[in-house]
């Protein structure tokens, strides 16, 4: 049965995630059974992707060859724990501080992280700004959008159809506090969190409320 392609790429990084220091080319056939050619065609394909690079040739004793590594993106590739890993650290948050502070702390790590995008703000008006917030949160993960402003609001709203922490903030609600701190941040304005996935809505909606 012939090994699909896929399969070939994965037995390559496998080989490269155990070879810290590379491989040639000719050691990558011997350890995955394929031919020179089909070992070739793979780590051209998954170079050109940016997952495997080359490094300075090593002498074998005959001519130098090209010593293949595995670069960050291709380390990506394997599986990671992060949902475990944040649950694990937010449960033991909320058990020495409590809930509260947890949700307070995660405000105001929102807040924080924003201070480094204020400069992409400068200069616009609110309804410029929250244009800029939206951009800036496509970014980084979120589908989100401009809601059109309600009746009696002066400034639209932002809607996102995803949530980015959607597995810990359905047992850990403290979560969501980064998003209103991150977006008051960003703003200077409080935020009200009117409709909430984890809460039943359909979306995540956020208001803007103005300074009086």
């Amino acid at each position: 049965m012939a090994t699909t392609g896929g399969n070939s790429q994965q037995q390559i990084l496998d080989q490269l995630l155990e070879r810290k220091s590379g491989a040639t080319l000719e050691e990558l056939t011997k350890a995955v059974g394929l031919s020179r050619t089909a070992v070739n065609q793979q780590l051209a394909s998954l170079e050109a992707d940016g997952f495997v690079s080359k490094t300075t040739p090593r002498k074998t004793g005959g001519r130098p060859q090209h010593v293949y590594v595995l670069t960050e993106a291709g380390a990506n590739r394997f599986p990671k724990q992060y949902s475990w890993f944040s649950k694990m650290l937010i449960e033991t948050l909320r058990q020495q501080v409590g809930a509260e502070q947890v949700s307070q702390y995660m405000y105001d790590l929102g807040v924080k992280l924003s201070a480094a995008l204020i400069p992409r703000l400068v200069g616009k008006n609110r309804t410029e700004r929250i244009d800029e917030i939206v951009r800036i949160m496509n970014e980084t993960g979120f589908v989100a959008r401009t809601f059109t402003a309600m009746s009696g609001d002066k400034l639209p709203r932002v809607e996102c159809k995803n949530c980015v922490y959607h597995d810990l903030s359905k047992d850990y609600p403290e979560v969501c506090r980064f998003d209103i701190g991150f977006l008051s941040g960003l703003m200077g304005a409080e935020i009200e969190h009117q409709s909430c996935m984890q809460r039943g809505g359909e979306s995540c909606r956020f208001r803007f409320i103005p300074p009086a």
